[in-house]
């Protein structure tokens, strides 16, 4: 009966054992969430142009990043305080601030994203195609959607035009 009794402490305890080796490197492998907001030094972001959007819409791509891999912080809502700049290389400097138009057609309020090495996010601006072209910028300076939106300046697509005075922003989401 001893002998009994030792063998299933034995097997329970080098159960024990590796169930807690199990939950200690899952959680190591997957991170938690943050409550953190990012700031522009969590973020690398970066402009691309949407090659597949709505017929008399042209989208641009933001994709947000990790700046390093240690990253786990909290975008939330869309890309705010949007000015468009072309500079002294043109011969002829401009700049628009524009206005933004939240795209919520849904109702739905913003999703927060989790940002971190692995798990990008992405929102788009989306322009009238069919409005007069405004200029071609060389850069965007704009907030992070982010609680405290830390202001960044993102080089815009080359040759890309600005058309209208006013853009529509996709709230962020996971890439």
């Amino acid at each position: 009966m001893n002998t009994t009794l030792r063998t299933i402490a034995s097997v329970t305890a080098a159960g024990g054992i590796a169930a807690g080796t199990l939950f200690l490197g899952g959680g190591a492998a997957s991170a938690m969430p943050s409550d953190k907001p990012c700031d522009i030094a969590d973020v690398n972001v970066s402009i691309s142009q949407d090659e597949g959007h709505a017929a008399g819409h042209e989208a641009f791509v933001l994709h947000y990043t990790a700046a390093n891999p240690t990253i786990n912080c909290q975008l939330d809502g869309f890309p705010s305080g949007m000015t468009f700049t072309q500079g002294s290389g043109h011969g002829n400097d401009q700049s628009a601030d524009m206005e933004i138009v939240p795209d919520r057609t849904d109702g739905s309020a913003p999703m927060p994203v989790n940002l971190r090495a692995g798990h990008p996010a992405e929102s788009r601006i989306v322009l009238d195609s069919q409005a007069p072209v405004t200029f071609f910028p060389d850069v965007v300076n704009l907030n992070l959607p982010a609680q405290y939106g830390d202001t960044t300046t993102v080089a815009w697509p080359e040759g890309a035009p600005l058309t209208g005075y006013s853009v529509t922003v996709t709230d962020v989401s996971a890439a």
